[in-house]
């Protein structure tokens, strides 16, 4: 689905369900130099990182891996397509003279939140069954892993949050997200990206506070199910999947529309100011990823081995 996708979607966070419900936003989109092979071993990552979270018990791990499989069959025959098609279409509009606006850049944003939410209604139903078999000790880990997670996150982006050494983990933060996806940033790019970093800084705490609320929801969902009717714990997660694309800290959540449309229009201005170069540099990766999906697409995948 996505090379502008990952552009688009600077603020995205995977967490353990979110990383399943983000499968080729995240993992597949993770700088592996080859996404066919990323994709055929997703199944295998995706497991040992719930299991890293999880420390599941065997009858755990095999539900799980039948989970992933069929998850994975079901995204290769129905998801996989419509990237593809989605990627040539944003590769098209790279060269249209018509500037990008900040009413494209959340368009663009809200169609990938669409199909995010489709991941994770599929997520829901694969792993509710597998959830409510948490034990109160796997819980427990969880809220380990996740106290740790938050540890790291505060030391490099919370602590001293008014020192140099924290402004600039921010700003490499954001220029990397671009840079991955257009190259060489030039100094005009650079300041837009920046001083957008530092508006968005102000509120950081709240980012915290966020990753917090978000958590703790989990928890409680998943200490509220454990033992209980998959089919309602479905319904729980589904909820709460859904949940992710609003935020829960009130600071943030009075102004996610402002902290959106500036960052839309930041986003904006950026490709606005493409240069060639940069240009060429979008197109083939855009490109390369729509070959590389519609290549693992099932029907892709049988004529190849008829040949």
């Amino acid at each position: 689905m996505h090379g502008l996708l990952k552009l688009i979607r600077l603020f995205l966070e995977a967490r353990p369900l979110r990383a399943f419900q983000a499968l080729c936003v995240v993992f597949v989109l993770s700088g592996c130099s080859s996404l066919q092979f990323a994709y055929n071993y997703a199944p295998n990552y995706l497991a040992y990182r719930l299991n890293g979270y999880f420390s599941l018990d065997d009858a755990q791990k095999v539900t799980l891996d039948q989970e992933l499989q069929t998850f994975i069959a079901w995204h290769a025959e129905t998801a996989l397509p419509d990237y593809t098609r989605t990627l040539e279409t944003w590769q098209a509009r790279v060269e249209v003279a018509t500037p990008f606006t900040a009413t494209e850049v959340l368009v663009i944003q809200q169609r990938v939140e669409l199909a995010l939410e489709v991941l994770g209604q599929r997520a829901a139903s694969q792993l509710a069954g597998l959830l409510v078999t948490l034990t109160p000790k796997q819980q427990l880990r969880l809220k380990a892993e996740f106290e740790s997670e938050n540890k790291d996150y505060f030391n490099e982006f919370l602590k001293n949050p008014n020192s140099e050494a924290t402004r600039k983990n921010h700003h490499k933060r954001a220029l990397k997200r671009y840079e991955d996806w257009l190259g060489v940033l030039t100094k005009s790019q650079e300041k837009l990206i920046t001083e957008l970093s530092d508006r968005r800084s102000k509120i950081f705490a709240g980012w915290g506070d966020e990753r917090a609320l978000r958590q703790k929801a989990l928890l409680d969902l998943l200490e509220q199910y454990r033992g209980k009717d998959a089919l309602q714990a479905e319904t729980a997660l589904r909820e709460y999947l859904a949940s992710l694309k609003n935020y829960r800290e009130p600071i943030l959540a009075a102004q996610q529309s402002p902290l959106k449309q500036d960052w839309a229009q930041a986003t904006a201005d950026v490709l606005n100011s493409l240069t060639p170069e940069q240009k060429i540099y979008l197109k083939k990766k855009l490109g390369g990823y729509a070959q590389d999906f519609a290549s693992l697409t099932p029907k892709r995948l049988a004529q190849g081995s008829q040949k």
